[in-house]
């Protein structure tokens, strides 16, 4: 594997390290709440989609290079594949087990126009990497 993948799968692994803590400090937080209390932030959607897209890009896409160019790399690709699956599902099982996918009680002006500034953002980069880049 080349010295760039390797840096990038580090990288990613330690990132994902540390969205997981991230995850677990969030989850946390909310079960201080009454269950009626709880609910799912935006800001626990970005946290997840963040997650998402750096196990696709940053440790997936890497790796199923990495597997396409030496074959002995196949069975583990698919089982961190699978084991990233198995993760992400494990998080949002345990969100639902504790209730917090309600809508939010209230959302701030600041955390509205936030939200919506980063999806327009993201938004904006996909198109212009995967669509116009084309």
């Amino acid at each position: 594997m080349e010295e760039t993948a390797r840096a990038i799968l580090t990288v990613s692994g330690v990132l994902f390290g540390f969205f997981f803590a991230g995850f677990w400090w969030l989850l946390n937080r909310e079960l201080t709440l009454k269950q009626d209390e709880r609910h799912f932030k935006p800001a626990t959607g970005v946290l997840m989609a963040s997650m998402a897209l750096l196990a696709v890009f940053g440790i997936i896409v890497p790796l199923r290079h990495a597997a396409s160019v030496s074959p002995a790399v196949v069975p583990s690709y698919r089982g961190i594949m699978l084991a990233l699956v198995a993760i992400y599902g494990y998080m949002l099982i345990e969100l639902g087990h504790y209730g917090i996918y309600q809508r939010p009680k209230y959302m701030t002006r600041s955390e509205k126009f936030l939200s919506i500034g980063l999806i327009v953002v993201v938004m904006g980069l996909v198109i212009k990497w995967c669509v116009v880049s084309r």
